[in-house]
């Protein structure tokens, strides 16, 4: 009798499981959902950019999350008007996308977290490159948090590196995802 009722088990298990990751998720809080960068200067020096322009599409086959660039702020106004006009060049590229093959992704059960890295493709100025992102996910109910970060070369995106009066960041950046859903 043991046995038959491991087997049951085991099976709602794996269907509850497979439910899960057959799931689409979709975006349910503005206030939750971020993206941030931080690029390093000389001398310990750092910029900090930041905007909650930030929307998710779950296909069922790829997870999309496209960050509208032209409300990065990094706190000084000429600075937020170079890095989006001169750098980022967001009346062309209005946007930065991270696709990620939902099947590589692993969502946690009921009051569960779990944590890896997933292999994407990140859309910047106009060009594609293949990133690897480090993520975490915690379900609460029907909510699930996610956070990513990955590191980036600007130059591989096409863009500049950022200079300013003799002052020039590092070509090298991390990006950090984060944002709440729900199953859709």
């Amino acid at each position: 009798m043991k046995s038959r009722q491991i087997a049951i088990f085991a099976g709602l298990a794996t269907l509850a499981i497979a439910g899960l990751a057959d799931a689409k998720l979709a975006r349910v809080t503005t206030e939750a959902a971020k993206a941030h960068f931080h690029a390093s200067g000389p001398a310990g020096m750092g910029i900090e950019g930041n905007t909650t322009d930030v929307s998710v599409a779950d296909d069922g086959t790829t997870l999309k999350v496209i960050v509208a660039l032209g409300n990065i702020t990094t706190g000084i106004s000429l600075r937020d008007d170079h890095t989006r006009n001169k750098y980022l060049e967001v009346g062309k590229f209005p946007n930065a996308t991270l696709s990620v093959p939902r099947a590589s992704l692993k969502f946690p059960a009921d009051g569960g977290t779990t944590s890896g890295d997933v292999q994407g493709t990140m859309n910047i100025h106009g060009h594609d490159k293949a990133v690897t992102l480090h993520y975490a996910a915690a379900k609460k109910g029907a909510s699930i948090t996610i956070a990513g970060t990955t590191p980036l070369d600007i130059t591989d995106f096409g863009i500049n590196v950022p200079s300013y009066l003799g002052v020039t960041v590092k070509k090298d950046i991390t990006v950090d995802i984060s944002f709440v859903a729900t199953d859709a």
